[in-house]
């Protein structure tokens, strides 16, 4: 794939959020896409489990997204991230303070009229075990965020504390939003969430990606979960400013998440644990089902690994509308409705493509990085024209799997070393 840049859509927020952000931009630390992606993010969090999708009468979707921003050192991944989180930061501050004051109280007074022991409430963790989160999660319906600088160390944690897998299927699960439980021997307690609600972000160095999910890694579903999003083109230089931008931005973006966290009955003393459930209008699933349908038939000459990634943003895209539709309510672009109209779905879709392009772009760096070796040695075994049956026959001698061979020859774009004569046809450039 060509060296391009590729811009966030500005399109996919309300006016308001639009202008906030051009304001913030002022601020030569933030960064278009990082911006953009980590205040998405930080609606779909401020939205939690209060709000789902149904979509054709019985597919399930809430507004978990997995996220990673990508960038080497120096990129700034963590301002971005930081700032769009503020206002979650901020309520978590205030809520552990509280939850210590009433716990402080609760054990002050007599055992006999005690009454139920106070729950703590937050909305972001950083570091912790699953277990951890899981408990967490059961103690309150609303749900969580997970903030990690290095999205590495969270992928690194998998199965660290319990000497035994799970802990990446259980990922799995918990990025469908399907029930989770942990059987644990040394306790009696057993954390069981039937309806977990976890978005994730993080930085991801560019550099590490083959690392993390070049070659067999590539198959165990985390690649095709995230959300990649790169750097654009205002990441450069930094300046320091004597002044700081006079600017009202963060509290407006305070008051938004607010405004969507009262939606969901976040602020009152017994927490609200009804889902509200919303559909598309008749002319909205029409589009989603015209984009889906168009790109799965552009995909059938293309290798699996395409498609794979494909089948993942197209669930992005209904959990996207969900995130559009919420803030168009909250900024009062529409009016308030459980059906999602035409726009929020085109919009969807042009978020959904945006991620589908970076999803792409991602894949090919990993690839890139590992074509030096299975690449050339593939290329090396075939004769100087192949079909794509000879060259899997090839490969499974070679033990290269059926999927990645497909990989590998679609991997050069270019037409560097291979190019493609025809369906299923290929020849070696000399």
């Amino acid at each position: 794939m060509e060296d391009k840049k590729l811009l966030f859509p500005l399109c996919v927020f309300p006016l308001e959020i639009q202008a906030l952000i051009a304001n913030l931009l002022m601020d030569p630390t933030f960064s278009h896409n990082y911006l953009c992606a980590a205040l998405f993010f930080a609606v779909s969090i401020a939205i939690g489990n209060t709000r789902t999708l149904i979509f054709n009468g019985r597919w399930t979707n809430k507004a978990i997204l997995f996220m990673g921003l990508l960038g080497n050192t120096g990129a700034t991944k963590t301002p971005n991230i930081k700032a769009a989180l503020a206002p979650i930061i901020k309520l978590d501050k205030y809520y552990n303070e509280k939850y210590k004051t009433q716990l402080q109280e609760w054990k002050k007074t007599p055992p006999d009229s005690q009454g139920n022991k106070p729950k703590p409430k937050q909305l972001r963790m950083q570091d912790f075990t699953l277990e951890a989160l899981l408990q967490m999660l059961s103690l309150q319906s609303h749900g969580l965020c997970v903030y990690v600088d290095e999205l590495k160390g969270w992928l690194s944690s998998f199965n660290q504390y319990r000497g035994r897998g799970g802990d990446q299927e259980q990922w799995l699960s918990i990025h469908s939003g399907v029930p989770v439980v942990i059987n644990r021997k040394t306790q009696d307690e057993i954390p069981f969430v039937s309806n977990p609600f976890v978005g994730v972000i993080g930085g991801v160095q560019t550099d590490l990606l083959p690392k993390l999910f070049g070659g067999d890694k590539m198959e165990n579903g985390f690649f095709h979960r995230l959300l990649f999003v790169p750097e654009s083109d205002d990441e450069g230089t930094i300046l320091w400013k004597p002044d700081d931008l006079p600017s009202d931005a963060d509290e407006k973006w305070d008051e938004f998440i607010r405004k969507i966290l009262d939606k969901s009955g976040y602020f009152g003393d017994i927490e609200k644990t009804e889902t509200e459930t919303y559909v598309f209008s008749d002319d909205a699933i029409n589009r989603i089902c015209e984009w889906q349908n168009s790109i799965e038939k552009e995909n059938i000459e293309e290798p699996d690994y395409k498609r794979a990634i494909f089948r993942k943003i197209q669930v992005y895209c209904l959990r996207f509308a969900l995130i559009i539709h919420t803030m168009r309510e909250v900024a009062r672009e529409i009016e308030e409705s459980k059906t999602i109209d035409l726009k929020t779905a085109t919009l969807s879709i042009v978020l959904a493509d945006f991620f589908y392009e970076t999803a792409q772009m991602t894949y090919e760096i990993i690839e890139t990085d590992n074509r030096p070796t299975d690449f050339f040695r593939l290329l090396n075994a075939l004769n100087k024209s192949f079909t794509s049956d000879q060259a899997e026959a090839v490969g499974e001698r070679m033990g290269i799997s059926r999927a990645k061979v497909y990989r590998l020859l679609k991997m050069d774009p270019g037409g560097l070393f291979v190019r493609r004569t025809k369906k299923g046809h290929y020849e070696k450039v000399e």
